[in-house]
């Protein structure tokens, strides 16, 4: 049976007035929840990602330091430690693009941004190719019996020194631009929910002030 009582249905009319901003409050306040931890995961995975992308032009170093070492005295330690770092800088890289390649296994898009894509695979930088060619020469150096500085020099120093600097220089910054951009649109929409829920609580409160004020009438 339906209620057809004026004041009834009159205070339903309120009740739904009421209740409409409330909700709409509570649902954006729930977004706002999701947004912080949003932007805190965000400056997490960026940070490790930044730090590890940073680490590569130190390890790219290292490898041509302990390398020449190698060739220069013949030391077993340098040449260990010439292997530890050239595998940390694959196993960096791997790392880097570990989404990418997943993505392409799926079928899926690559989660790289364009820019970033072009840097690891396109010419002039192409970070994966110059890694590569690097790698293979440092390991042909540390094959060879007969050490000889000029060989170094010939095979894989040149590289070292300034292509490849270069191009994991562009990549860090990259990221970096990246990561404030992502941020940076976070926020953003973050102020805009807030502008959004004080203006419902102006609301509310315009409401509640119109009803007292109909009461007291």
């Amino acid at each position: 049976m339906v209620n057809t009582d004026p004041t009834y249905k009159k205070r339903s009319a309120i009740s739904f007035v009421y209740i409409v901003p409330l909700t709409v409050i509570a649902i954006l306040s729930i977004c706002i929840h999701f947004m912080l931890e949003e932007v805190i995961e965000a400056q997490s995975d960026t940070g490790k990602i930044v730090n590890v992308s940073g680490q590569q032009r130190m390890l790219s170093q290292r490898v041509s330091m302990f390398t020449l070492e190698y060739l220069m005295y013949g030391s077993q330690d340098s040449k260990l430690l010439t292997i530890n770092a050239l595998n940390s800088l694959k196993n960096n890289h791997k790392y880097l693009l570990s989404e990418h390649y997943g993505a392409q296994v799926l079928g899926n898009e690559s989660p790289l941004s364009d820019e970033l894509l072009a840097m690891y695979f396109k010419e002039p930088i192409n970070v994966d190719k110059k890694l590569r060619m690097f790698s293979d020469r440092v390991e042909e150096v540390l094959k060879i019996k007969t050490l000889n500085l000029d060989t170094a020099q010939e095979s894989f120093f040149s590289l070292a020194k300034e292509p490849l600097l270069k191009a994991f220089n562009a990549v860090v910054m990259q990221y970096e631009k990246e990561s404030v951009d992502r941020i940076k649109k976070l926020h953003t929409i973050q102020g805009i929910v807030i502008i959004v829920i004080l203006l419902s609580l102006l609301v509310e409160l315009l409401l509640v002030y119109k009803a007292r004020n109909k009461k007291q009438i």
